[in-house]
């Protein structure tokens, strides 16, 4: 499974997402029979790709078999997160290039509990670049949806499964599953239900809307939502 992400190298107040030439994708690779996240960036839109570059190895075996990576890109620093393996627990990690996505640095725990399970839970959460240029991040541990900002406590903000972020005028937009419905967690604190459906991802459309974007029996939905 691959995570994409276009950005430029040039970033005003009012233009954070720039020309789209650079971009950077992440996946899980299993080409020495042991998962880790590896990683390959262009700076011609896609046309072309660098070599791949090892942004993670586990030192317990393998990062978690099937959770997808994140990663978000603002300058040139590229952010990483995935959920890994380690002594038999399934946390999310975060590794940071500060040169692009050429290299990157030691990949830090994401809050301060563990979640010891024997399996993955096919669950990779949400990452967001926010306007000081600094990462957010929103995930699953056991049942609780949490925010977290690096090398900060995880805040608790819902139940459920399946979540993603995005920030929108220097506040963040929540969503997930929970109990099979879609909801949507406004910056105030308010909760929107959607309807039926899993998977939902989140796209800034000006600061007072975003697009909610999801799955239900086997079809796509969309809803702009009210901010």
């Amino acid at each position: 499974m691959i995570s994409l992400v276009f950005s430029s190298l040039i970033h005003n107040a009012d233009s954070p997402g720039a020309d789209g030439n650079n971009a950077f994708a992440v996946w899980l690779d299993l080409r020495d029979k042991h998962n880790k996240i590896v990683g390959a960036k262009s700076t011609d839109g896609g046309k072309t790709w660098s070599k791949n570059v090892i942004v993670y190895a586990s030192p317990d075996t393998t990062v978690c078999e099937c959770c997808k990576p994140s990663v978000a890109v603002k300058g040139t620093n590229v952010y990483v997160m995935f959920r890994n393996h380690l002594h038999g627990n399934r946390d999310l990690h975060l590794s940071q290039s500060a040169d692009g996505g050429n290299s990157f640095g030691e990949a830090k725990q994401l809050g301060k509990e563990n979640w010891s399970l024997n399996g993955c839970p096919m669950d990779g959460g949400g990452l967001v670049v926010n306007s000081d240029g600094l990462p957010e991040t929103v995930w699953r541990r056991k049942n609780i949806i949490y925010a977290c900002v690096p090398g900060q406590p995880e805040t608790p903000i819902g139940e459920g499964k399946g979540c993603s972020i995005e920030s929108v005028n220097g506040k963040n937009v929540y969503a997930w599953s929970e109990n099979g419905e879609i909801i949507v967690r406004k910056p105030q604190g308010m909760k929107v239900n959607l309807g039926k459906g899993q998977l939902p991802l989140l796209k800034h459309i000006n600061n007072e809307h975003v697009l909610c974007v999801w799955e239900n029996d086997k079809k796509l939905h969309a809803e702009i939502v009210d901010l």
